[in-house]
């Protein structure tokens, strides 16, 4: 049966020759462990007890050779992992051929944070995810109603105001004629005998100014 050291160099032989997980035995891990374990204390022996000495050097330089054969082997597997694991992460198969009780833990665990990190940080590559919401149609605003339709738009209130009588006329016959007068917005010419309804202080005044004098029925029309 070949040495440990014989068997490292063909695993890391086999595992560069092929793309996938080259088949290793079950053991490999701590049994690997134990012979790098085993030569370095060999060689540290060997040292102390004679630092010059052909032997000790030997085993130094096969534990180097060794933990280097050793790690190309682990590495390469590792990279192997990982990159089944992505694509196991995207859809793909999940099963990992070859793959040791050690190498499938971290294959394990590594899809675990891959699809985690993809859920939380990018949930729209999931097929499951949540689908991104499309955006609203724009809103259109209501077409006008007709204008036959439309209802009369009410005047706006007028303020309330206090109630105040308005002052009653008084209707006059003018008793000689006299130049023209404004009320409000009309003016009256002042011809004798005519009857007119002027406001009290307008009447008030032609009456004191013996221009009129006072008809106290109400039923004269007034002359135009």
């Amino acid at each position: 049966m070949p040495d440990q050291f014989t068997l490292l160099l063909e695993w890391r032989r086999n595992e560069s020759a092929i793309r996938g997980l080259a088949k290793l035995p079950h053991d490999f891990y701590p049994a690997t462990q134990a012979y790098l374990t085993e030569v370095r204390r060999s060689y540290e022996a060997d040292l102390r007890e004679n630092p010059s000495g052909r032997k000790g050097d030997l085993a130094r330089q096969t534990y180097q050779r060794a933990s280097q054969l050793a790690r190309d082997v682990v590495e390469g597997r590792v990279q192997k992992i990982l990159s089944a694991a992505f694509q196991a992460s995207v859809g793909g198969a999940r099963d990992v051929p070859n793959a040791l009780p050690e190498e499938r833990a971290m294959f394990d665990q590594i899809l675990r944070v891959l699809l985690d990190h993809r859920r939380s940080a990018a949930p729209y590559l999931e097929p499951t995810g949540p689908t991104p919401a499309a955006p609203a149609p724009p809103t259109r605003a209501a077409p006008a109603p007709p204008i036959s339709q439309a209802p009369p738009e009410k005047p706006p209130a007028a303020p309330a105001r206090s109630a105040r009588p308005n002052p009653p006329s008084q209707y006059v016959r003018v008793v000689q004629s006299g130049r023209p007068i404004e009320v409000g917005a009309e003016t009256l010419d002042l011809r004798a005998d005519d009857v007119v309804t002027l406001p009290p202080e307008v009447a008030k005044l032609l009456i004191s100014a013996k221009v009129a004098e006072p008809i106290v029925t109400s039923s004269v029309p007034p002359s135009t």
